[in-house]
C-alpha cells in the first residue's frame, strides 16, 4: 500500500512544484522555485545585446542538446524547434530560450547573466557552435508552456566574428 502511495506523490511531484497566479487580467501557473540546466551548443545567441530585428526585443539563445535533455524538456511541456511545417530544423534536438527586454508594466529586464567556466562575467558575443550551459526557468502560460532565459555559462567559447563585407560576390 505505501508503494502505491509513493508512486501517486511521485507522479504528481512536477504539479506540486506549480503555482497558480491571479493578476488583474488573466491567471497563469508557473514553476515556483524551479530552475532547470540544459548543456549542449548555443546557436543564434543574443545574450548581452537583445535581438531587434523583430518585436518585442528579447535576449535569446537556441541550444542544441542531446537525445536524454531533450526527452527531459519535453517532459517539463517545452517545445522543440521546428519549421514552418512542424518538421524538426536542426538535426539534433533544439530548444529555443528567451526573456524579454521589457516587461508588461514598462520597466526593463536586466540582460541574462554571461559567465565563462570559472563564473566571471563575459561581454562578448557568443558564437555558433559554442559549448554553453544555460540556466532556464520554466512557466505555463495561455498560450503553453515555455522557459525563461536567466543565465548562460560558456564551456568552450566559439566567439562570434562579423562577416566581412569585402568577400561579398553581390
Amino acid at each position: 500500500m505505501q508503494e502505491e502511495e509513493q508512486k501517486d506523490l511521485h507522479k504528481n511531484k512536477k504539479y506540486d512544484r506549480l503555482q497558480t497566479l491571479n493578476t488583474k487580467n488573466k491567471t497563469y501557473r508557473r514553476y515556483k522555485y524551479m530552475y532547470e540546466y540544459v548543456d549542449g551548443k548555443a546557436m543564434w545567441a543574443n545574450i548581452s545585446t537583445p535581438n531587434t530585428k523583430f518585436e518585442p526585443h528579447k535576449y535569446g539563445i537556441v541550444v542544441l542538446t542531446d537525445e536524454d535533455t531533450a526527452t527531459r524538456l519535453e517532459g517539463l511541456g517545452l517545445s522543440r524547434v521546428r519549421t514552418r511545417d512542424g518538421q524538426p530544423k536542426y538535426d539534433e534536438p533544439a530548444f529555443s530560450f528567451s526573456r524579454k527586454v521589457d516587461r508588461h508594466d514598462g520597466t526593463t529586464n536586466p540582460a541574462p547573466k554571461l559567465v565563462d567556466n570559472d563564473g566571471n562575467d563575459l561581454d562578448i558575443s557568443v558564437g555558433n557552435g559554442s559549448e554553453v550551459t544555460v540556466k532556464i526557468k520554466p512557466y505555463t502560460g495561455k498560450y503553453g508552456t515555455f522557459a525563461e532565459l536567466i543565465a548562460v555559462k560558456v564551456t568552450n567559447l566559439v566567439e562570434y566574428t562579423e562577416p566581412s563585407s569585402d568577400n561579398e560576390e553581390f
